[in-house]
């Protein structure tokens, strides 16, 4: 593993026991003041340990070298996880959602908002610390994985800090005519957060099948390798020049089809075509695996 490997790795351990903690520490609190919101937060850190433990599994896979069995390299099994995950997350919340459903049809329950208030104070302290470690793992490495954390962790603070204001405002409506709101908040928040955020693992399962299937990646991925490559046709003697690009994981796979204005190619000459495209490449992306292939385009 390099040095960039060793960073990600030792930012995901951290970001896993943190996760873990933040975990158990939702779940009994769930428990404890009977709320279903609270009970979806422990689960959803639950998962994130979990995924963190295999995305460093996943991270020894591809930072390895090719085998006979996988010649191509263990890639795709990260895209695979961010299927999984994306697939855990969406059961996850249908499973809140039927939960608060029937909860709410069945007249709510009356909820322990000060208990509440309390975890929500500490998940958010918790949240901005795991948010600041992949926020620096981010800068040293690079990692998309991080970056996903880093992301995650952030909206995680901001879904616990609003649990916190809506238990708040509760509690000063508990005073006032009003209060009958209190023993439903809990089933309203599980359902308002699940419609707002199933669109999240619905990317994310999107996004690994894409990669599983091989279909093209995103223009943001494409679009500086054409950039790069293609106004170089002249300068490789070339008639046509076509990229073929794909994303599996964390490598991008580059196809350079080439058809030579020569009838005959130095074998020498290719080589050095090849070698000076590579580098290009990993200029714009530094895990590339780059390789050109003749071919004639008949008319």
């Amino acid at each position: 593993m390099n040095d960039k490997n060793i960073i990600e790795e030792s930012a995901l351990k951290k970001l896993m026991v943190g996760a873990l903690l933040l975990a158990v520490w939702g779940i009994v609190m769930a428990v404890a003041s009977d709320s279903s919101v609270i009970l979806l937060d422990g689960m959803f850190n639950l998962i994130s340990a979990i995924m963190t433990f295999f995305s460093i599994e996943i991270l020894r896979l591809v930072s390895g070298k090719e085998t006979r069995e996988y010649p191509l390299g263990y890639f795709a099994f990260e895209s695979l996880f961010v299927f999984i995950k994306g697939a855990s997350i969406m059961i996850l919340l249908l499973m809140a959602l039927y939960s608060a459903i029937k909860k709410l049809v069945s007249g709510g329950g009356e909820p322990a908002l000060g208990l509440m208030t309390f975890y929500v104070v500490l998940a958010v302290l918790g949240c901005l610390v795991l948010y600041a470690v992949a926020r620096r793992g981010v800068k040293k490495t690079g990692s998309e994985i991080l970056e996903a954390e880093k992301t995650a962790w952030l909206i995680n603070m901001v879904v616990s800090a609003a649990i916190g204001v809506a238990f708040g405002i509760t509690m000063l409506l508990q005073q006032t005519s009003m209060g009958w709101i209190a023993k439903y908040v809990d089933q309203i928040l599980v359902i308002l957060f699940s419609i707002v955020f199933i669109k999240d693992p619905i990317t994310l399962m999107k996004k690994g099948l894409k990669e599983l299937l091989l279909a093209a990646p995103q223009r943001e991925y494409a679009a500086p390798f054409e950039e790069r490559i293609l106004p170089l046709k002249d300068e490789l003697g070339a008639k046509n020049l076509v990229l073929e690009i794909l994303k599996t994981g964390r490598r991008i796979w580059v196809t350079v089809k080439l058809d030579p204005k020569e009838k005959t190619i130095d074998v020498d000459e290719f080589m050095r075509m090849r070698e000076q495209l590579r580098g290009l490449a990993r200029t714009v992306y530094e895990n590339t695996d780059t390789e050109i292939i003749l071919e004639r385009a008949y008319e």
